[in-house]
């Protein structure tokens, strides 16, 4: 008699010894049901008696690919799933055993981490509050493990000093790393996220990171360098994110996007980022942009076709925006606020809205765009500012020309229309404000 499968052998080694025996035994009783239904079958005449038997064959074979198939896939790994369990820790972990975590972070010891969800994770190397259960108090080593299969994971904290996660988790689908207070007191952190190629959420606020690298993230659809509460008008950001508590700065210097990036919704809200630290114009899927940093200043968004919505604020005193945004066909919302724009020129955009905006622009060109955008924009923000005017593909009338030229408060312009637009009345009007006309 065959020996019997000892116990100390491993479950994932036990499971697929018994799915193997079962499959053993489906199949003799396979046999062993046709012979006997063959047997036992009434013999009306020898060729019945024959077909039976040939039908009765066939079947038999059907039913040993059937098992046998359903056994094989059986034996396949299965793709993990969402635990309902409570959150467990192990407080006495090993360092070997933490560093083989999914998510390992690097704190002082006796830090405070806050983790949620509060179900289908380990904890190792730290102790669960016995009144908070997100509230985690990380030993001596100053190392804590995260294993589990989860959808969202939240890390909080201001002392994390090295997160990796650079093992795949193919159910992890929003990563948030906040600092707890409106800023981290650690210094710096390095970030991994080499392991997370299956992210289509990433939210990082509060931190200082001298270079993030996303280039593994070819997945990821929601990015938020910065927490930034922009109510109704980032749904996207609230549904992945949710409401954002309080505002929270990141001091990220460079952000590296992936090559074939997919991102969708773009915030930042970052002190440090500036021009050519991410690669801004290869966003091709890019809908919405929301900025607030006060060194970045090109918004041109090369390959951004897609692009629904851009706002952009508050840059450092001096700092001009070059707002050459090109061909948008679906922009429909441009805001740009407490910011001057050294260029403002989009063509195309036959449904946009120039949001209320106290940002004027020296040089204006706008191609194909509603009349009345344009005209009030002219006359109600850049008036003040504009020295150069180029209009293309825009139903002015002569009345309408004359009447935007005689609320410009700028002299010695330059106004770009068709030829035909540049009227008697139009001319006289330019020249009273010191301006001259040029066809286009």
């Amino acid at each position: 008699m065959k020996s019997a499968l000892p116990w100390d052998t491993s479950w994932s080694y036990r499971a697929a010894y018994l799915r193997q025996r079962y499959c053993k035994v489906r199949i003799l009783f396979i046999f062993a049901f046709d012979k006997k239904i063959t047997s036992s079958a009434p013999r009306f005449t020898l060729v019945n008696n024959k077909e039976m038997k040939k039908s009765l064959a066939l079947l038999a074979l059907a039913a040993l690919f059937i098992g046998t198939t359903s056994c094989r896939k059986k034996d396949e790994p299965k793709t993990p799933v969402v635990s309902t369990d409570p959150n467990t820790t192990d407080a006495s972990a090993d360092v070997a055993a933490i560093k083989n975590s999914q998510a390992i972070l690097t704190v002082p010891k006796g830090s405070v981490v806050y983790i949620k969800p509060q179900t289908g994770l380990k904890i190792l190397g730290a102790t669960m509050d016995a009144t908070d259960k997100t509230k985690y108090t990380v030993g001596s080593n100053g190392l804590l493990g995260i294993n589990g299969n989860v959808e969202k994971l939240e890390l909080e904290s201001d002392d994390i000093t090295d997160l990796t996660l650079s093992k795949s988790s193919p159910l992890l689908k929003t990563l948030i790393l906040v600092s707890k207070s409106s800023s981290a007191t650690a210094t710096a952190t390095a970030i991994n996220l080499s392991g997370l190629t299956d992210l289509e959420s990433l939210l990082i606020a509060g931190y200082s990171i001298e270079s993030l690298d996303l280039t593994k993230l070819n997945k990821l659809k929601n990015l938020g360098i910065g927490a930034w509460d922009l109510g109704a008008n980032f749904p996207e950001m609230t549904e992945a994110f949710g409401t954002v508590q309080e505002e929270k700065a990141s001091r990220i210097s460079e952000v590296k996007l992936p090559a074939n990036n997919v991102i969708e919704n773009f915030m930042v809200r970052t002190a440090t980022l500036q021009d050519g630290k991410c690669d801004f114009d290869n966003l091709p899927k890019l809908k919405k942009f929301f900025c607030q940093s006060p060194y970045f200043s090109n918004f041109t968004f090369a390959k951004s076709t897609e692009l629904e919505a851009l706002y952009a604020t508050a840059p450092t005193s001096g700092i001009k925006l070059n707002a050459d945004l090109g061909n948008k066909p679906k922009l429909k919302d441009i805001t740009f606020r407490n910011a001057t724009l050294s260029k403002f020129a989009v063509s195309n955009a036959t449904n946009v809205v120039l949001k209320d905006s106290n940002a004027g622009a020296i040089a204006v060109e706008f191609d194909n765009i509603p009349a009345k955008q344009a005209y009030g924009y002219i006359t109600g923000r850049a008036n003040k500012t504009v020295t150069s005017i180029t209009l293309k593909n825009i139903a002015f009338s002569e009345a309408n020309l004359v009447n935007l030229i005689n609320k410009l408060e700028t002299r010695n312009g330059t106004l770009k229309v068709k030829g035909e637009l540049l009227t008697t009345a139009v001319k006289a009007a330019l020249a009273a404000k010191g301006w001259t006309g040029s066809s286009l």
